[in-house]
């Protein structure tokens, strides 16, 4: 058996989709085709250059590897197909390819012979180590007044100059392989070397990671290799009977079967597809935690085998687990028993800090014990902090009207918290349209009430917004510091840590109540200036009382204070 056969087989294949799926066959050769259908009686392709015509198919043969193969001579680029398959029962379906790199516009079903061409330089290496991530749903960022999508070229002309304005390091985008369905946001895929259609496929795609990365803007992709769409026309059965899946998941949707190996070695090569073809500098890798419940083991070598392949293979990829809830250790290394990741969503964070903040005033001080315990980082784990679509979604609604409080007192309140975000090590993440106060929630659908950020305080929290991204820049501190408690008050709700580096000493502290607080904070040094805060800032130096700073903080307040 070839090694690259014997690879897919195995589960360890980065490349798959060089062996499998639709490729040409060289000048005047027509294309080539490879299908994994092991439970298949035979194996047809039809497609334009036939008509689509049943009894004038296409005939592939089953090779003594496993797989099924056959060239058409009269196939050319950009022409539509399916595979026609005759499962065990003896029913023929017609299914699309799996590892087609383009598809028929939605909703149709059929695959698009494509080459996915030069692969999409990348700046990996070379962004900040210390992400400041802006999350966008790319099918409804912007839409245009009669519901067409912005195709990629379009979408980088209102989308770059935005970012960088906001002072952002990286965009990540909302799942974009192929999918049926826009109200699964994405994350219930069935193209997974196919960038959808919404945004122009391949060219669109390529166009708009160009043009972020001309700007020396990162781009991550959300991947998804837990589940798929359920749709019976698509990967579901895909021979007659249950191959990529494992069962019905929590979602609605398919889970993949993580123990197969050409299931691994599938969802491998479509990871490494993203981050070599379409130049991506980062993953964001969906519901870790749901894989670990339901598949245990073979789910944690997965993912081992996932972040070390791509580490090898893309030095300076920057891989991030989402939802690991079950315990293992997502940012360990490998060779310790962890799953090998970057970073780690800090979940746990985000539901605390927004529980909190939702609570009556009267009614902080039996909740500040969870929401200060959820400040520092978790563990040993490298974290992120996470604002994202699902903190903005149905049925919770919008952050912004989730916050307790009138309505200055929630505009005071996100202020404090994108700077309690900024100040915690390990990078942010803040999902579009949180920057300027989004009311409504997160709709697939409908792009974010783009008159909101010319509006009085949606316009000032905005500014706010990309002032706090280039402060976080200018300072060392909040890259790399180290992070120490510098006291805390279940009374009057407040709180304030130190980040540390060699170069500068910086205090954040907060009152989280609606009246004006004392606070002593833990700051040794000899001098202290306040140099950010999110309401009025203080005039002349605070007072010390031997190595502390006493510091009168305004209701709902957030500062920082460069400790020398």
């Amino acid at each position: 058996m070839r090694p690259d056969v014997a690879d897919f087989y195995s589960g360890i294949s980065f490349d798959a989709c060089r062996l499998l799926g639709a490729h040409p066959a060289g000048p005047g050769r027509g294309w080539g085709f490879t299908v994994w259908a092991p439970h298949a009686r035979r194996v047809q392709v039809l497609g334009d250059w036939n008509g689509w015509n049943l009894y004038r198919c296409g005939e592939l043969a089953f090779c003594e590897d496993g797989l099924w193969r056959g060239r058409v001579r009269q196939a050319r680029a950009g022409q539509l197909y399916k595979y026609n398959i005759q499962g065990p029962d003896g029913v023929w379906r017609l299914r699309p390819d799996p590892f087609a790199f383009g598809f028929e516009d939605l909703p149709g079903t059929a695959s698009r012979l494509a080459d996915p061409g030069a692969p999409v330089p990348s700046l990996r290496g070379t962004l900040p180590a210390v992400p400041r991530i802006y999350e966008v749903h790319a099918a409804s960022w912007r839409r245009h007044w009669d519901g067409r999508y912005y195709p990629g070229p379009e979408l980088a002309e209102a989308l770059v100059p935005y970012v960088k304005a906001h002072h952002f390091t990286h965009v990540e985008f909302l799942p974009l392989a192929e999918y049926p369905f826009d109200g699964s946001w994405g994350y219930q895929g069935s193209g997974y070397f196919a960038p959808t259609g919404r945004i122009g496929g391949l060219a669109g795609f390529a166009a708009l990671v160009h043009a972020l990365h001309r700007a020396g803007i990162g781009v991550i992709m959300d991947f998804v290799p837990v589940h798929f769409a359920p749709d019976t026309d698509r990967l579901a059965e895909f021979d007659g009977a249950p191959l990529w899946e494992a069962g019905p998941s929590d979602w609605g949707s398919l889970r993949f079967d993580l123990s197969g190996g050409p299931v691994r070695s599938f969802l491998l090569s479509s990871a490494a597809f993203w981050v070599y073809q379409c130049g991506c500098d980062g993953l964001r890798v969906d519901a870790i935690g749901s894989a670990l419940r339901s598949q245990g083991q073979a789910a944690a070598e997965f993912f081992r085998t996932l972040t070390a392949g791509l580490h090898a293979r893309f030095p300076g990829v920057l891989l991030m687990a989402e939802d690991t809830a079950c315990g293992l250790r997502a940012t360990a290394a490998t060779g310790a028993g962890g799953l090998g990741f970057d970073l780690m969503w800090d979940l746990g964070w985000s539901g605390a800090v927004l529980a909190y903040l939702a609570l009556p005033f009267c009614l902080r001080t039996g909740g500040f014990g969870r929401f200060a315990d959820a400040q520092p980082p978790a563990g040993q784990e490298k974290t992120l902090a996470p604002l994202s679509h699902d903190d903005n979604a149905p049925p919770r609604g919008a952050i912004r009207e989730r916050l307790y409080g009138d309505e200055g007192q929630r505009f005071a309140q996100l202020r404090m918290l994108l700077l309690l975000q900024a100040a915690r090590p390990g990078g942010s993440l803040l999902f579009a349209g949180t920057e300027f106060g989004q009311r409504e929630s997160f709709d697939p659908y409908r792009e974010p009430n783009w008159a909101l950020p010319w509006q009085g305080q949606h316009r000032a929290l905005d500014e706010y917004c990309a002032a706090l991204n280039r402060f976080a820049a200018q300072h060392p501190a909040m890259a790399d510091g180290g992070f120490a408690w510098a006291g805390q008050d279940p009374e009057t709700g407040v709180l304030g840590f130190v980040r540390r580096d060699g170069t500068e000493t910086l205090l954040f502290a907060f009152n989280t109540k609606d009246r004006t607080a004392q606070g002593e904070f833990r700051a040794p040094g000899q001098g202290a200036r306040q140099i950010f805060a999110t309401a009025a800032p203080e005039s002349g130096a605070p007072p010390r009382c031997g190595t502390a700073l006493r510091l009168t903080l305004p209701p709902l307040s957030g500062g920082v204070w460069a400790i020398g």
